[in-house]
Parts: structure tokens; C-alpha cells; sequence
């Protein structure tokens, strides 16, 4: 353990394979012993994750978060054919690539969008490990009663109406997060969430073999009370890590001594005591 000081951030901006610049935040630890890299949920800034970071960076642990393109505080213009799964071939990329530099063992956690991209990431198979956090294949279907109802109108009506009327896309409107996006990267996610393999369905073009080349341990870790990413659809995403290690814990709030998780509330100060510890015991059993 490295103590309590608060660690030295650095906020940089890092050229992707395409030119894009993409702003980045690197959390130095006094003793560094290896990499983390934090991918965000839809509509969720960098800064959300750094309560988790400046623990883990105090722990030995250098720590990596980011916007992706379009969001956030990214200001760089977006091509004309920029699109959310570049989110995955070409910003996590970017970031495996840049925590390869370290020479250190790289681990990744992906929180919901964040790990649902990773396998389109071409160096992801070079990760020390991976954690997905709440992170599902959103197929409106597998949700039951009103929820299907719900989501069923949020990816057929509301965001294709909303899409093309506005854009960035009005996302805190419909409680997807509170920093902008491009309409047109809601709009495809929600043709997505229409198909039962989710952005890995055959009419979307996307390489699946990235997901199947990952072979470390990937722990998936799930919330009962999260309503956005029910156990049916982490099992799921899940599976497109074929050869991974797979290990799977749907945790409950009460037996952890929380009122409330739900979909974001691992990063959480109110999560330190009891949830932060079993994220760093992971880790430091694989390093």
C-alpha cells in the first residue's frame, strides 16, 4: 500500500491511428506495478471514475480514464464517417497502446458501453486482465414486462424521433448520462439494442474475432438492483469472450451492506468500504 496522498494527475491529449486527438487523464502512482484502464459507460464522463482511480493509483496501480471521441471534453472535430464502434477500434486502441508504453501488465475495466467495445479493440488480447462492470448485450426482448415495453420504445420511437430532430442527442433528457453525444453514435447503438447479438449481429459489419482472441481473466461483475443490465443480458455479452476466463458474481446491495448499487454506483464513494476492496483483491491476485 502506498498511503493516502492524493496522487499527481496529469491531463493529456493522445493522437489516435486516425489523427484523432483524444483527451485523456494519467493517475501516477509512487510504485507503479502495473496499468489500469478505465472505459466509461454511455453518456458517462472520465471524471466519474476518479474517486475509483485515486484509490487504486494509491495502491500501485498507475490509472488511465478518458472521453471518447465526441463526448465529454473532446473538442477535436469528428470526420464525416466517425462512428460509436470507433469508440472501441480506435479510442480504447489507443488507450491499450499508450499503457503498453509503461512496459507494465495492463488491466482493463469496462463499464457497461466500455466493456461491451473492448473485443473491437485489435490490442485487447494484450491485456493482463479485464473487468466488466454492468456491462451487457442490451437486447430489448430479454428484458420482462413493463422494461421490455420500455426499452422496446426507447430503441424503436424515442431515440430514432429525438436522433433526427436534435443533435448532440438530448441525452440527459432521457437520463442516459449528462454529457453530450452525437446523435447519429445514439441512433446506431439503439439499432443495436434491436438485434439479439447486439452490435455483434451479422448486419452491423463489426470483426467478431477480437472478442474470441482475449484469453485472459475476465471477471464480470453484475448489480441485482441494476435495471439497465438485468443478469440475462450480462450472461450474454459474456459469452462473446469464448476463450476467456470467465468468472461471473451478480452482487446483491443488502448483503454488501448497501441500500443501493445500481448500474454506476461501484464507482461511488459510498461503494469504498465495501465494494473497492474485492476490485483491488482482483488485481493484485493476478499481479
Amino acid at each position: 500500500m502506498t498511503g493516502n496522498m492524493e496522487p499527481r494527475v496529469e491531463h493529456k491529449s493522445l493522437r489516435c491511428a486516425d489523427g484523432y486527438l483524444l483527451k485523456y487523464s494519467h493517475y501516477h502512482s509512487t510504485e507503479s506495478k502495473a496499468v489500469v484502464i478505465f472505459a466509461s459507460a454511455l453518456g458517462v464522463s472520465r471524471q466519474y471514475y476518479h474517486r475509483l482511480a485515486v484509490y487504486l493509483c494509491q495502491q500501485g496501480y498507475d490509472c488511465f480514464s478518458f472521453d471518447y471521441r465526441g463526448t465529454g471534453e473532446q473538442d477535436a472535430p469528428l470526420a464525416k464517417d466517425a462512428a460509436i464502434e470507433h469508440w472501441g477500434q480506435r479510442d480504447i486502441e489507443a488507450m491499450i497502446q499508450q499503457a503498453l508504453n509503461l512496459n507494465l501488465s495492463v488491466h482493463f475495466i469496462g463499464h457497461s458501453i466500455g466493456g461491451q467495445l473492448l473485443g473491437l479493440a485489435p490490442s485487447a488480447s494484450k491485456l493482463r486482465s479485464v473487468m466488466l462492470v454492468a456491462a451487457s448485450a442490451p437486447y430489448w426482448k430479454r428484458w420482462e414486462g413493463s422494461e421490455r415495453l420500455k426499452l422496446l420504445f426507447l430503441s424503436y420511437v424515442l431515440i430514432p424521433v429525438l436522433g433526427a430532430l436534435k443533435d448532440p442527442f438530448p441525452i440527459a433528457a432521457l437520463g442516459l448520462g449528462n454529457i453530450r453525444m452525437p446523435s447519429r453514435f445514439i441512433k446506431r447503438w439503439a439499432e443495436w439494442m434491436r438485434e439479439p447479438d447486439y452490435l455483434l449481429a451479422p448486419m452491423f459489419k463489426l470483426d467478431r474475432s477480437g472478442y474470441e482472441n482475449i484469453s485472459c481473466r475476465l471477471w464480470t461483475l453484475g448489480f441485482r438492483d441494476d435495471e439497465l443490465a438485468p443478469e440475462i443480458n450480462i450472461r450474454h455479452l459474456s459469452g462473446f469472450y469464448s476463450k476467456a476466463k470467465v468468472s461471473l458474481d451478480m452482487l446483491d446491495p443488502a448483503q454488501e451492506g448497501l441500500s443501493h448499487i445500481g448500474h454506476n454506483g461501484l464507482f461511488h464513494k459510498r461503494s469504498e468500504e465495501a465494494l473497492w476492496p474485492k476490485v483491488l483483491n482482483y488485481l493484485s491476485e493476478i499481479d
